[in-house]
């Protein structure tokens, strides 16, 4: 096969196994985030016909980035369409939108973060992590005029410090840093 034929199958493949509901499934495990990344460098392998680059040089070279980036995109875009109400009810009251920030507090964030007592269903859930990543977010994102010009913007943000177990380092005996 040509490389035009070869990237639309493998995509074809790939893209729409991983790109169905990411927010169901997007805080997995460790484990789950290595095995899905292994695929995707070796689709991205077969179409570039490269064996010797490494899974970011291949990124770089298909001008696309990992699952779990694309993951935290599509989270950006939902909390951007609940905070301007434009998303469904049940979204809404996943995501709570801070009705205080009127008072000008020095830790105001723009969504309630709420109180957690385990890790794998509270600081590593979706209600949890959704907040963060719009923190994370620059006001030049934030205040995008329209859902369209926010998700061409999002295209091409790159997660600094990302809150999820995923990003953090694992050291043994000692746990995420």
């Amino acid at each position: 096969m040509d490389f035009d034929k070869r990237k639309l199958v493998v995509n074809a493949f790939f893209s729409s196994q991983f790109n169905y509901c990411p927010l169901i499934w997007m805080c997995h495990t460790r484990t789950y985030n290595n095995k899905i990344n292994r695929l995707h460098e070796r689709c991205l392998r077969l179409i570039y016909n490269d064996k010797k680059s490494s899974f970011e040089e291949l990124l770089v070279k298909d001008n696309t980035v990992s699952v779990h980036h694309k993951n935290l995109q599509a989270l950006a875009i939902e909390m951007f369409k609940v905070y301007n109400k434009t998303s469904p009810e049940i979204m809404q009251e996943v995501f709570q939108v801070n009705e205080q920030k009127q008072y000008f507090l020095r830790n105001q964030t723009d969504f309630v973060i709420p109180t957690i007592k385990t890790v794998n269903y509270g600081s590593e859930s979706i209600r949890v992590l959704g907040p963060k990543i719009w923190e994370s977010l620059s006001n030049n994102l934030k205040n995008k005029d329209s859902l369209e010009s926010f998700k061409m913007a999002i295209k091409e943000w790159k997660p600094g410090l990302c809150p999820c177990r995923l990003c953090k380092t694992y050291v043994q005996n000692i746990g995420y840093l």
